[in-house]
């Protein structure tokens, strides 16, 4: 029988997760991971595109399967796993030992930011994979600018008799000769905010510090904050902390089943709100949908407040983005909303009859959660271990990462046009010149007037004003 790579593929699901390849004897060949499980294995289909050793294994494979994760992060994370402890033939990239690289911080008493690959330690905090190795210098880069933590060997550390080159340029508070170790328990708290994502809070602050060093006319100081914004602002791709609990595999099929028979309901699809907004500033909402199949990347919405006058009042804005999402479709047959018995109310109320659960936290996040029931009933009582218990709490994650993501986003968008308007005499032209010319706002911040005066159109006079106002020197 002449089976057709494109019929074994025919089903991809268009979600992250890895992929298994193998061959008639069930031998598995090559094991990869997708942000889009869909668009990666339909590049299979086209043999003469695929690397020599691909070609060779595409024309073994008999069989392809797959995983769905939350996360092309957790996807990663995955893929390593298989690799190491399966050992498929063909995965040239990572079975002579090489791994993704992953970023720690150390144990000691002034913890340093060490890049490594292979084996993590219980004497490391532990972050990653990343999906190369620029991407993790970059967020080591943002790391340095916002927490100035040290990347020196302790050696280095030990035999300094005055700060580097680092500390000079801001990037280290340098511990090695001006050791204020509670202020570095601070910056390290700081840095594990970041690492996980949650930069929102740490934005929020330097938002402030920014504005009352300008009110107090110390432009240095709020130029500082401003850069440090900007640096947090920009940098999109995170490592997420190793859990050694992770579970990647869902079975959607029986846990949603699972839910149809505890909630008495039919479920072709769900759908989970979540907001964000940062002081009422960019309010934006999200909906995630899922069914028997698992994440249902179609039915995914964002939403910007219409309604400025509900902007930081999160019960305000779920009404509005719930009532759109209905009348917009697509049609669902249950509603999960993050929060507690206030959202769920404003969410039962214009549900248009949707049966709605809540999912509200406790005192911890992970793990103490519990549910609001169709009926208003809180329910305490699920296995926290159970299944049912961790795909409710995935869905509610990802609509949270969805909807973190796109106020990121829209707050940057926002950043890059309101810092070039500020600049006295750049029109809507000479902007959009200069974004041509360097590509984005972080480059020109970083211009000096020699390369800002070869912008066209730009001149000398204009250089010298746009430079001024990116930087605190005198020209």
């Amino acid at each position: 029988m002449n089976i057709q790579f494109s019929d074994l593929i025919e089903n991809a699901p268009v979600a992250p997760g890895v992929y298994k390849m193998y061959d008639a004897d069930g031998n598995l060949l090559y094991v990869g991971k997708a942000k889009n499980l869909y668009n990666r294995l339909h590049q299979y289909t086209d043999i003469s595109k695929l690397e020599l050793h691909k070609q060779v294994m595409r024309t073994l494979v008999t069989r392809v399967d797959w995983e769905t994760v939350p996360t092309e992060s957790d996807a990663l994370i995955r893929e390593q796993e298989l690799i190491k402890t399966q050992k498929p033939k063909y995965n040239i990239m990572l079975t002579d030992g090489k791994m993704y690289p992953m970023l720690a911080l150390t144990n000691s008493e002034f913890p340093r930011l060490l890049k490594f690959r292979g084996k993590t330690s219980q004497r490391r905090d532990v972050y990653g994979p990343y999906p190369s190795v620029s991407a993790l210098n970059e967020t080591i880069k943002t790391i340095q600018k916002v927490c100035q933590l040290r990347t020196c060997t302790d050696t280095q550390m030990r035999n300094r008799t005055r700060p580097c080159l680092l500390h000079q340029i801001g990037r280290c508070c340098a511990p090695c000769c001006i050791p204020d170790k509670q202020k570095y328990a601070e910056n390290i708290r700081t840095a594990r905010k970041i690492l996980t994502g949650d930069s929102e809070p740490i934005i929020a602050d330097l938002t402030q510090q920014m504005k009352t060093s300008a009110a107090n006319m110390d432009y240095e100081s709020a130029a500082i904050a401003r850069d440090k914004i900007a640096a947090l602002t920009h940098t999109s791709i995170r490592g997420i902390r190793q859990n050694p609990s992770y579970t990647p595999n869902l079975d959607w099929n029986k846990n949603v089943s699972e839910l149809e028979q505890w909630l008495g309901i039919k479920i072709k699809l769900a759908g989970v709100f979540d907001n964000s907004h940062l002081f009422g500033k960019n309010p934006v909402g999200a909906m995630i949908t899922f069914g028997h199949d698992g994440f249902v990347k179609s039915g995914y919405r964002h939403f910007k407040l219409h309604d400025k006058t509900r902007a930081g009042n999160d019960i305000a804005m779920m009404s509005e983005f719930i009532e759109r999402a209905i009348s917009r479709g697509p049609k669902l047959d249950l509603i999960i909303v993050d929060g507690g018995p206030a959202q769920w109310n404003i969410a039962n109320r214009r549900a248009n009859g949707i049966p709605v659960i809540g999912v509200t936290k406790g005192v911890v996040r992970d793990g103490d959660e519990h549910f609001i029931m169709p009926d208003g009933r809180e329910y305490f009582d699920m296995p926290k271990d159970s299944p049912l218990f961790l795909m409710l709490r995935t869905v509610r994650d990802e609509a949270h990462r969805f909807v973190i993501t796109y106020h990121r986003n829209t707050r940057a968008k926002q950043m890059t046009a309101s810092v070039l308007d500020e600049i006295d005499g750049i029109g809507p032209n000479r902007k959009r010149m200069l974004l041509q010319h360097f590509g984005s706002v972080r480059a020109i911040m970083d211009a000096d007037i020699n390369a800002l005066k070869h912008v066209p159109g730009l001149g000398i006079s204009a250089a010298k004003k746009i430079y001024a106002h990116f930087h605190t020197e005198v020209i």
